[in-house]
This record gives C-alpha cells, sequence and structure tokens, in this order.
C-alpha cells in the first residue's frame, strides 16, 4: 500500500478518534521505510495523542526539537543505550540518517552501546556505527598529505 493511501487512513482513523488503528498503520510503515524520519515523526505525535510520553520520545528521538520530557520518559523506560538502540529500530546496514542531529545522536547511542559491555551492547548496530565513523577518520588522514601537497604545489607555482 502506497504511503499516500495510509496517510489517508491514519488520518481517517484520527478523524474518528481510532487512535489505536492509526498507530498500527504507521507503524507498519515506520517498519517498512525505518530511516524515512518524517513517518518517525507522524508516529510521534499520534503517541503524544495518546499521552504515552515513552513511545513518543522513542519516535522522536532522532529530532533535535524533540519534547525533553519524552526523551526522558522513552531514556527512563529503557535505561540501556543498547536497548534504546535497539528500540530505535534503525537499520545499521541502511546509511546514514537525514540530519546531523540524528547522525550524532545514533553515533553517540551506539557507542555508550558499545562501552557498556553488556551482550546487547554487541549488537550489529553499535558496530557499524562505529566502523563507519573509523573510515571517515581515516578517510580524513589519508587525504591530508595530498592536501598539503598540493598546498605546497601551489605555492611553488605562484613563487617559481
Amino acid at each position: 500500500m502506497a504511503k499516500a493511501d495510509v496517510f489517508d487512513r491514519v488520518a481517517a482513523d484520527l478523524a474518528d478518534g481510532r487512535t489505536q488503528p492509526a498507530i498500527q498503520r504507521l507503524g507498519s510503515l515506520v517498519a517498512t521505510h525505518p530511516t524515512d524520519l518524517d513517518l518517525r515523526r507522524r508516529l510521534a505525535s499520534v503517541h503524544r495523542m495518546t499521552g504515552n510520553r515513552i513511545e513518543a520520545g522513542r519516535w522522536s528521538y532522532l529530532y533535535a526539537d524533540a519534547d525533553p520530557e519524552e526523551i526522558q520518559a522513552f531514556e527512563r523506560a529503557f535505561p540501556s543505550p543498547a536497548v534504546r538502540l535497539r528500540k530505535l529500530r534503525w537499520p545499521a546496514r541502511n546509511g546514514y540518517a537525514a540530519t546531523e542531529f540524528a547522525r550524532r545522536r545514533l553515533t553517540e547511542l551506539a557507542e555508550a552501546a558499545a562501552i557498556t559491555g553488556s551482550p546487547d551492547a554487541r549488537t550489529r548496530m553499535a558496530r557499524v556505527l562505529l566502523r563507519r565513523r573509523r573510515y571517515a577518520i581515516g578517510a580524513t588522514v589519508a587525504a591530508l598529505p595530498f592536501a598539503v601537497l598540493g598546498a605546497v604545489t601551489v605555492v611553488q607555482w605562484i613563487v617559481g
């Protein structure tokens, strides 16, 4: 079913006061498109309507403008960083998040999960995010000599 069709059904459910079917529909859509931050925001807003601060915090966790009380409720409900990482259902193999804040939040959570040393901390998500960070640092270090060589060459052309 297309996103637009699901959105129409969610709107109809909410208009009729049926929040549970709306949550189920949006949850299925998020499962199909786990990196779509807009879908996560919509799901958080429906949970917010029902007063479920934990789930609202869960689905708005990757937003800079998320309600701090909802984020705290989510973190209190799932104190282990590894469990929080798993609850976010962010696919490790599916690339980076669309915003810098979301990328940073996922990286920090993966690092915290790896530090805790629990079996849950050894999730694939934590390993992949940490590996990506190492690759980025390695690429920067590898490119540095070429940048210096280029700068020296340019100065020699100008002077020479």
